[in-house]
């Protein structure tokens, strides 16, 4: 082993020192969440965050281990989070490997970095992707929007009148607050703040509704 390692330039072993350890951590990540734990240990650096000086810039660390987790917004939809914990352990990992492999080439070194970085941001695309839609099915699998039916609900963002577009509303569903789309066939917008009733559904997650009689 370490003549092997004697062997390496130091571009290689850059990339080996990157690679190795990360790749141990992604091992054990991955069994863990075969075994049921750590699926929602994710450490979250949310990206959401307002650079306008907002409290949401700052890093939201959630250690949540519960079966809701890391997945459940308020609203109970899924969102998108591409920097994770898990997804930069995915990023050194096959950044380090790909740099590795090129590094040990004749490959110019810039270009080596480049397709090393872009192996390492494709990486963290495809396990955001991932728990995003494992996402979406767990938050649509926690909510049946079809008993919102004949509740009613608050305008959170107006609604254009004649079906021309959507809007939001908000409403107690199943002990949790959520907000949901929604459409309407009142001629005129329905503004924000008013109180409305849910008379149907227009897809798995838009409500139809209509103002108060």
């Amino acid at each position: 082993m370490s003549d092997w390692w004697e062997q390496l330039n130091s571009l290689q072993r850059f990339f080996y020192f990157i690679a190795i350890p990360s790749t141990v951590i992604l091992i054990i990540q991955s069994i863990l969440t075969l075994i049921g734990f750590g699926l929602d240990t994710d450490m979250d650096l949310d990206g959401d965050m307002d650079f306008g000086g907002d409290a949401a810039s700052e890093f939201d660390m959630d250690l949540d281990s519960g079966p809701g987790g890391d997945f459940e917004s308020l609203s109970g939809m899924a969102d998108f989070r591409f920097v994770t914990f898990r997804g930069l352990i995915a990023f050194a990992t096959m950044f380090g490997w790909i740099g590795a492999a090129f590094a040990s080439t004749s490959v110019h070194f810039a270009i080596t970095l480049l397709l090393a970085l872009a192996a390492g941001l494709f990486s963290m695309f495809v396990i955001a992707l991932l728990f995003y839609g494992i996402a979406k099915l767990q938050s649509s699998g926690n909510l049946n929007y079809r008993l919102a039916i004949g509740k009613e609900a608050q305008v959170y963002i107006p609604i254009p009148g004649n079906k021309k577009g959507q809007g939001k509303i908000q409403l107690m569903l199943q002990e949790r607050l959520v907000e949901v789309d929604a459409i309407t066939e009142e001629k005129e917008a329905i503004s924000t703040g008013e109180t409305i009733l849910i008379v149907d559904m227009l897809n798995a997650t838009t409500m139809v509704v209509e103002r108060l009689k």
